[in-house]
């Protein structure tokens, strides 16, 4: 298995995704979407594939400052990837990484990153996945920078100095995946359209 920080992938001819009604209503979420608007997570393929991108996405703010100054994640993805990986995020504009590898540290003050209503994206990843007949895969992941004391449990966010705003993952459980290329039964059982955000993090 391969660690990577994302992947992203899509059906040249077509792609099917699963995608919520809304976002996650919980405040303060971190978590990795095929989508800015962070209500896809699944993605299946078919046929030959084309680059996309995927996005790190804060969403339901909590705090009442306009802007983030900082934040940390570690991003791993699991997967066979045919291709080469691109060796890093791209960031909002003015950002700055102090972290290295799959962790990431980073200062976005220069400008501050303005929120964007429900969900703001932090960062974003193109990559293409080839070689359907060998069934390519994707699981992707998101927790705690690596020896990080600010936020000891996974990712977070600060709107001001001083004051970290711990996130949460979508499905409750930092560094177990939480999107999906092809990922099989574990979106098998979202596709159903009626499903709430409650119910989906029942299953996991």
């Amino acid at each position: 298995m391969k660690k990577m920080l994302v992947l992203s992938m899509v059906a040249v001819l077509a792609f099917s995704s699963f995608a919520m009604a809304q976002i996650d209503p919980d405040d303060d979420g971190m978590g990795i979407y095929f989508d800015t608007g962070a209500t896809i997570f699944c993605v299946e393929t078919i046929g030959s594939y084309q680059p996309i991108t995927a996005y790190l996405v804060v969403t339901n703010h909590s705090v009442a400052e306009p802007a983030i100054l900082g934040w940390e994640a570690r991003l791993e993805i699991d997967g066979n990837p045919m291709v080469a990986i691109p060796s890093s995020w791209n960031l909002t504009s003015g950002a700055l990484n102090v972290g290295s590898g799959d962790d990431y540290i980073c200062g976005t003050t220069n400008p501050p990153l303005a929120f964007t209503g429900t969900a703001t994206v932090l960062a974003d990843i193109t990559l293409t996945f080839i070689g359907y007949e060998v069934g390519p895969y994707a699981n992707f992941s998101v927790g705690r920078a690596t020896g990080s004391l600010t936020y000891p449990d996974g990712g977070g966010y600060a709107s001001q100095v001083g004051f970290p705003t711990p996130c949460q993952h979508i499905f409750g459980a930092w560094g177990t995946p939480s999107a999906w290329v092809n990922g099989g039964e574990n979106c098998d059982i979202i596709a159903n359209e009626e499903m709430t955000w409650g119910s989906v993090k029942t299953l996991y």
